[in-house]
């Protein structure tokens, strides 16, 4: 990989292109995020991010409206917002460090592509540094384990350090719901990585962006799938001819295909293979909610666990759309969706 060795010029101030984010509507920030790279974006660029790719990053900065609208995790994403005092508190209590918000959406003075808001400042040992605040799940705190840093935050946290011109950022992720589940990360300035960080972002904003150029994919399957039906637009009724080169890809679906059907047969005879051995054991069982087997160094427990669903059956659904029209049209929906297939045909001779 090319190598530039601290060809940086450090000598700058980040400038200021919002004076005040909370002054602004939401679809005013949603259009000055569209006039460059932010912190989040970075991970799209890297093909790392868990949430987008670089082709979805591209259809935002261009203003192309998603055909198939995602649905945002408002919740989350609420709980986050709110949650960033307490974070602050947080860190206060153990730190004693006093971080100050500046509601500002900054621009580098060198290579304006890059753009990015900022969650607080803290001075710490009389240097500047981001805070950039986050709130998590148990179920994700191995990201953070042994002073790790989870890769897409790290690649945040370099572009805000590159944007703003300071020392470093503190992540602070809260994960529970006391101050002993809580994680302080610091990330320093490694101007090598930045120095490739730029180049990757200029590449994209130029060659993609302003050169209306639509990235490949290249990140995980279910990612790509999702990216490629949020723009896509079918037209019902038309037909086309595929390249030649797509028929290697065609024969390998058809096999694995063939072999996803075997492999879910082989499951489903073992799956009642396991009812007939249900059997001789629930009848031991009887009236008795549970039972053990003690065989020595082993035990098996067996029983019934409860599970409680609400639904309403397709007979119940019908009478309801007959006797309350008004409440089932209010609240019933009708998904249209585009299942894909292949199918292999073979030609009459």
């Amino acid at each position: 990989m090319r190598r530039w060795k601290y060809l940086l010029n450090l000598n700058y101030e980040p400038e200021v292109f919002v004076d005040d984010i909370t002054k602004i509507t939401e679809e005013e920030w949603q259009e000055h995020r569209r006039s460059g790279i932010g912190g989040s974006d970075v991970a799209c660029i890297y093909r790392v991010s868990p949430w987008k790719t670089a082709n979805e990053l591209y259809h935002e900065k261009m203003g192309h409206q998603p055909v198939v609208e995602e649905e945002r995790n408002w919740v989350s994403l609420e709980i986050g917002h709110r949650l960033e005092e307490l974070v602050v508190q947080i860190f206060m209590k153990k730190t004693g460090l006093k971080p100050y918000a500046v509601r500002k959406m900054f621009r580098h003075p060198l290579y304006p592509f890059m753009i990015g808001d900022i969650d607080f400042f803290v001075e710490k040992d009389g240097e500047i540094w981001v805070l950039e605040c986050k709130t998590s799940f148990s179920f994700n705190k191995e990201e953070w384990a042994n002073d790790s840093i989870p890769y897409h935050y790290m690649l945040q946290g370099m572009h805000y350090m590159s944007v703003t011109n300071v020392a470093g950022v503190i992540f602070l992720c809260l994960y529970g719901n006391s101050e002993n589940t809580f994680f302080i990360r610091t990330l320093t300035r490694d101007l090598e990585l930045e120095e490739e960080m730029i180049e990757l972002e200029r590449d994209f904003w130029v060659n993609n962006v302003q050169a209306d150029h639509e990235p490949e994919f290249y990140e995980e399957p279910d990612l790509v799938l999702e990216a490629i039906k949020k723009y896509r637009k079918i037209e019902p009724g038309k037909t086309i001819v595929l390249p030649g080169e797509l028929e290697d890809v065609m024969k390998k679906y058809v096999q694995l295909d063939a072999k996803r059907a075997e492999l879910e047969s082989q499951a489903r005879k073992v799956k009642e293979q396991i009812k007939e051995i249900y059997i001789p054991v629930q009848k031991a069982l009887g009236q008795a909610e549970g039972g053990e087997l003690n065989t020595g160094n082993i035990i098996y427990r067996v029983g019934y666990t409860k599970r409680v669903t609400t639904a309403i059956n397709k007979a119940e659904l019908e009478k309801l759309k007959l006797t309350y029209p008004d409440v089932y049209q209010e609240y019933a929906k009708t998904n249209v969706s585009n299942i894909f297939y292949i199918k292999k045909e073979e030609k009459p001779a």
